[in-house]
């Protein structure tokens, strides 16, 4: 009897702990995808990384964003997909991604297009008539924009990974590829900080308008998933009434 009162004073003990340090026990990873989340003068920046800290704030967890990892997005993908208590942000809510997380927000919405340069304009009135022209399109790996003209149908023969969005924003500048599959917004930011003009890029067709959302390994507990929505909740309705 008292080895089973022990037990349960150890097991309440530990719940106590996990519950006083709010989210520590999960481990956050990010990319560069602007203005939601990116790196400037050598510090994680953006709106998502200022709605963590405010998570954070709410929930008395003891980190900050100087304790996020910053991943490649293949990487931080394949890690929130096997690793239990792994947060991937700011990652696309889709259909074909649901059963894969736990999601937590909406952060906001982003819209997924395909883009063509200024200088050799591209009209596309359909993915089925880019793929009759056998357009080639720059992708990321495992991003929204691939996952988007995969389902579709889109012919991986005309599809080119890139490592990252700078090296897509290359491939098309410089004629290697007809269009590359990205966020508009984010795509547009790149394109500025590289030092191109913001008109540099077309959008010719729209893939996807969804909501970006904090992604959580399946196997994380649904505890701390449901503290981090509500501290979510809290956060973002706080800055309504502001």
């Amino acid at each position: 009897m008292m080895a089973m009162l022990w037990l349960w004073l150890a097991v309440v003990a530990s719940v106590q702990a996990d519950e006083s340090s709010g989210l520590a026990s999960l481990t956050f990873i990010t990319e560069e995808y602007p203005p939601y989340n990116y790196i400037d003068n050598q510090q994680l920046t953006g709106i998502s990384i200022d709605l963590l800290e405010a998570i954070f704030a709410a929930t008395e967890t003891p980190l900050s964003r100087h304790d996020v990892r910053y991943y490649p997005w293949v990487r931080g993908y394949e890690l929130a997909l096997s690793q239990p208590n792994t947060v991937l942000f700011s990652t696309t809510r889709t259909p074909a991604r649901e059963v894969n997380f736990h999601w937590v927000g909406p952060i906001d919405q982003d819209r997924v297009v395909l883009l063509a340069h200024r200088d050799a304009p591209i009209v596309v009135d359909s993915l089925a008539q880019a793929i009759d022209r056998g357009l080639t399109v720059v992708v990321i790996r495992e991003d929204i924009g691939a996952q988007a003209l995969l389902e579709a149908g889109y012919p991986e023969r005309l599809l080119v990974s890139a490592i990252d969005n700078r090296s897509a924003l290359n491939m098309l500048t410089r004629g290697r590829v007809e269009l590359w599959a990205y966020s508009q917004d984010v795509a547009g930011w790149i394109a500025t900080s590289e030092g191109y003009p913001k008109d540099i890029l077309t959008p010719t067709h729209t893939l996807s308008e969804s909501s970006l959302y904090f992604a959580i390994n399946k196997a994380t507990d649904p505890r701390l998933v449901a503290l981090m929505q509500q501290a979510l909740n809290k956060v973002q309705a706080g800055r309504v009434e502001r």
